[in-house]
């Protein structure tokens, strides 16, 4: 008896097993990546794909692939993933071993992901790159995003012409970014102090910057790290923060802790709503805006032309916004409703 109840138990058991293995295989080719059909499928790779900049664009390009006959494919990682880079070059090695008809990638960094990319297009899928673009233009098809350059240079003069208004012309600046190493953070750091010296013009020379503040997405690092500049230079004048929650939110945490609320000037990338809670009590001056819901539609619909085998311009920029403090409110209620008005 107690033999008979042991053979009952160990198949019951080896049963159990398969059926968990079946489960796993399924599982596992799921993830793996397959596609269906892939002359109409499309991988879009967003450096994250939540946020006020991020999930409209991913939102715009899902909208546009659907109404032009594709599946979107959305490839992402949580901001402070380990090996990021590894991952998304990972992402693209996927689309190319699908044999997909397109790719639009945000590069995380510009020589890591010069080859992967390149490679796709030796294989004959197109690629356009958004929101960040790599070196050399001849190793994707088309690049589709702001001036990040430009619109640094935008956010700069319109900083150093509101600090002369203010009196302010000599003093200690700041930056607070993601990551230094991204190509969009480079340009628009780089635009940002070109910007604010040709307007500052000769005082430009009274001003110090301090090193830049690297946060991963994370706030509680940028805070820390703020407080600290704020603490070790009292004559620290205006910060900027260069995009993304992380960013956007030390920032204003650090101004409240240390009582610097409208004391310490600050310039943001990009509308969110938490600028709202820092409108009334001056810890954000103003932004400069992309339109985010925009990348995400003509980085597709340039996409599928360039799959279709159309001539598409080698780039194409998107406009950025200057909105001011008291204006931020009204601006994100007209964003928002516009999104909302292009889904329905």
């Amino acid at each position: 008896m107690m033999n008979k109840m042991k053979k009952i138990l160990l198949g019951t058991v080896l049963l159990s097993g398969l059926a968990l293995v079946g489960c796993s295989s399924s599982e596992d080719a799921k993830d793996s990546g397959k596609v269906e059909d892939a002359s109409k499928t499309l991988y879009f790779v967003p450096i994250v794909d939540t946020g006020a900049y991020w999930n409209p664009m991913r939102l715009g390009a899902e909208v546009t692939a659907e109404k032009l006959g594709y599946d979107l494919v959305v490839k992402t990682s949580p901001p402070a993933e380990a090996q990021k880079n590894d991952k998304h070059i990972g992402f693209i090695k996927e689309a190319v071993a699908n044999k997909v008809a397109g790719i639009a990638v945000s590069p995380i960094e510009q020589n890591m992901f010069k080859n992967p990319i390149k490679e796709a297009m030796d294989a004959d899928i197109p690629v356009i790159t958004f929101d960040a673009d790599l070196e050399n233009k001849e190793d994707r098809v088309a690049y589709v995003g702001t001036d990040n350059v430009l619109a640094g240079e935008d956010l700069g003069r319109n900083a150093a012409k509101e600090m002369k208004e203010k009196g302010i012309t000599s003093g200690t600046l700041t930056i607070v970014c993601v990551d230094k190493s991204q190509p969009t953070m480079i340009a628009r750091e780089k635009g940002l102090k070109q910007g604010f010296e040709e307007e500052m013009g000769a005082d430009a020379k009274n001003f110090k910057w301090l090193e830049t503040i690297q946060d991963n997405d994370q706030s509680a690092v940028s805070k820390q790290q703020l407080e600290g500049q704020i603490t070790a230079n009292s004559d620290l004048v205006t910060v900027f923060s260069l995009g993304s929650e992380g960013p956007d939110v030390g920032v204003m945490e650090a101004l409240a802790s240390q009582d610097k609320a409208g004391k310490i000037l600050h310039y943001g990338f990009d509308y969110t709503d938490t600028w709202k809670k820092g409108i009334e009590d001056g810890r954000i001056t103003a932004i400069v805006d992309q339109d985010a819901y925009g990348i995400g539609v003509q980085v597709i619909e340039n996409l599928v032309k360039a799959v279709e085998g159309e001539e598409i311009d080698n780039n194409i920029p998107i406009p950025v916004n200057y909105v001011k403090a008291d204006e931020i409110e009204a601006y994100g209620v007209e964003k928002n409703s516009q999104t909302t008005t292009k889904t329905e």
